[in-house]
């Protein structure tokens, strides 16, 4: 497995976990971070139930876009074609 199917396979976790608060509040992540880094969240801070869900979905999406930038760094070095080409070739091995 190479170091970008890794990335993949770990940004594919994170939206699997991220995917639950999606649904649970009914925004995308990319949204409800964005909303949170703008300070539009401030009164759930007094909620306690909803403060930790809110922490544990800002730290999961950050990994997740450390990760994409990560992907996108990789990508960028190794064009598509080569890596589809890598992965079927493994796949026939």
């Amino acid at each position: 497995m190479t170091f970008l199917n890794t990335v993949l396979r770990d940004m594919g976790q994170l939206e699997r976990e991220l995917s639950r608060f999606e649904t649970r509040f009914g925004v995308r992540s990319q949204d409800f971070y964005a909303a949170m880094v703008r300070g539009d969240l401030e009164e759930f801070d007094a909620l306690d139930e909803y403060r930790m869900e809110f922490i544990e979905w800002s730290a999961l999406y950050k990994t997740w876009l450390s990760l994409d930038e990560r992907y996108r760094q990789l990508i960028v070095r190794q064009p598509v074609s080569l890596q589809i080409k890598a992965n079927v070739e493994l796949a026939y091995a």
